[in-house]
């Protein structure tokens, strides 16, 4: 990480999670809800963790 103001990080647009555990529950939610299948992956950006559809590794999809 470094000292990008977070409105410029490229995960700026996307939900953001301060724990891998608030991010799974999220994601159950909207499988529940939605039916959609998401993964949760920690950003290489901003250190939080995001929701996904991609299989990914440890950075933004």
């Amino acid at each position: 990480m470094d000292n990008t103001p977070p409105e410029l990080l490229p995960c700026a647009d996307k939900m953001a999670f301060d724990t891998k555990s608030e991010a799974q529950t999220e994601a159950n939610v909207l499988r529940w809800r939605r039916g959609t299948k998401l993964k949760v992956y920690k950003c290489r950006y901003c250190g939080l963790w995001h929701l996904s559809t991609h299989s990914t590794g440890s950075g933004s999809p």
